[in-house]
């Protein structure tokens, strides 16, 4: 509009003839669109420009973990103690004096109220974060003592939130085992009593999930993230409320292949449910950061008050 006002005023001064205002105009109209999209394209290339900065900063950032690329890497037996173990975010002590043993092949179920600091100390084993304090060993090893790539490589976690990425089912499930069969895929999703539903898609192991898994519901990515685990098969397996959002009945068959492998491996087992906690060979008894007392289910009933506090809030 301002430049149609333009024109006319120098066509009304004798500046420029009318031949030449249509000239003028068509001029702008052909350039309005190649000018729109040149601002839109650079807006695109700055927010793209600020995201590969920061993109770039979190690729860059040297952690604070030492790597020991020379350290131990060696297969696993599941062997896990915590001695004297104290540990806390920004001077908050979170965990304070945590002392267990966990044998080869035991299941272990941590309990306590939000915020004991139940995840936390699972985020030890694996070093997600390094002690403030005391050891946590694995084997009889330090586990700071470890490859960070060969202790990780063979520690499985399960949270409740589960990340899949915008890929096929088949390669979510493949993802920390690459050179997977799909037999061996296959195989991995029974045990975790996703084969069905997975077969119940138009494309089966090849369906494109969506970014986050979006096109799944909670149920079936825990399942898919529980497949991923049995393909692993590793050594240590920590369960952090990953069945939360899986029925009753589909629940009652995942616990009967955990059952069934739970021999060969060292499970952590951090849930609300209490059929899972009555399976654990030991039970944990978290409060304010400390173990305050840990034992069977019947001998934690008979003597722990903050047990049967506990106990009483949860779901069958």
């Amino acid at each position: 509009a301002a430049g149609f006002l333009h024109a006319l005023l120098l066509w009304q001064d004798g500046d420029i003839t009318m031949g030449q205002v249509v000239t003028y105009m068509g001029l702008l109209g052909a350039l309005r669109f190649p000018t729109f999209i040149s601002i839109f394209s650079f807006n695109l290339v700055q927010l793209g420009i600020a995201s590969a900065d920061r993109i770039l900063q979190t690729i860059n950032t040297e952690t604070e973990l030492d790597e020991n690329e020379a350290g131990v890497a060696k297969p696993i037996q599941g062997q896990v103690s915590f001695q004297d173990v104290s540990f806390g975010y920004n001077g908050t002590a979170v965990l304070r004096d945590i002392s267990f043993q966990a044998k080869s092949g035991e299941t272990i179920a941590i309990v306590g109220q939000t915020g004991s600091g139940k995840t936390t100390l699972t985020q030890l084993i694996n070093r997600i974060f390094d002690v403030d304090d005391g050891r946590v060993m694995v084997d009889g090893q330090d586990v700071r003592n470890w490859n960070l790539e060969s202790l990780r490589s063979q520690v499985s976690t399960i949270e409740q939130d589960v990340f899949l990425f915008s890929r096929t089912i088949g390669e979510n499930i493949a993802f920390g085992c690459p050179d997977a069969t799909q037999e061996e895929i296959e195989q991995a999703a029974r045990e975790a009593q996703a084969h069905d539903f997975i077969m119940g898609f138009t494309n089966g192991y090849e369906t494109e999930v969506g970014e986050r898994g979006v096109t799944l519901s909670g149920g079936q990515r825990q399942r898919i993230a529980i497949a991923r685990a049995f393909l692993t098969n590793p050594s240590i397996l920590i369960l952090d409320d990953s069945t939360s959002a899986i029925d009753s009945a589909t629940e009652d068959e995942i616990q009967q292949a955990m059952r069934r492998i739970s021999s060969q491996r060292t499970t952590f087992l951090i849930t609300h449910r209490l059929s899972q906690i009555r399976w654990a060979d030991r039970i944990l008894v978290l409060k304010q950061g400390q173990l305050i007392d840990q034992g069977s289910h019947e001998e934690l009933l008979d003597r722990s008050e903050d047990y049967q506090r506990i106990f009483a809030r949860y779901d069958e």
